[in-house]
């Protein structure tokens, strides 16, 4: 017994066996027609849904599901106030455990023209902020990760 050969092509439509079609078989033959076509149609569907788990496997990475790799990849929020420390640095501890992470500082009274530049030093749980002026009044930092 032969198998019908395949071909990943969307068939447009899937012949009807009549009453008056004879009853030939083989590759080409009418009886054979509607199953080829509907094989060929689960062979182009099988090659969108390969295609289709390709992408979904790569946009996932390493996680277990796409949602779980979008929750890993959700940015969050921390922020808080603390105190200049002019040259010397004040450092703010925090619990990300890593450097892949933003933070914004500002000051929250008049420096009067003694802030100077801002610099920001990350460490995978802390970072130091510095002050080229002798600023060593109230800050707020964001972290956004």
């Amino acid at each position: 017994m032969a198998n019908l050969n395949e071909t990943a092509t969307w068939e447009p439509g899937i012949f009807q066996i009549e009453t008056t079609t004879p009853a030939l078989g083989g590759p080409e033959g009418p009886v054979n027609t509607a199953p080829r076509q509907l094989a060929n149609r689960t062979l182009y569907l099988k090659g969108q849904v390969d295609t289709l788990n390709s992408a979904v496997n790569a946009a996932k990475g390493d996680a277990a599901s796409i949602d779980a790799r979008f929750r890993a990849l959700e940015k969050t929020t921390a922020m808080g106030d603390f105190n200049f420390g002019s040259t010397g640095g004040a450092t703010v501890a925090h619990g990300i455990g890593h450097t892949n992470y933003s933070v914004y500082i500002t000051s929250n009274v008049q420096t009067n023209g003694d802030l100077g530049d801002v610099y920001v030093d990350k460490a995978k749980n802390s970072f130091t902020v510095y002050n080229s002026g002798g600023f060593t009044g109230s800050g707020r930092y964001q972290i956004t990760h």
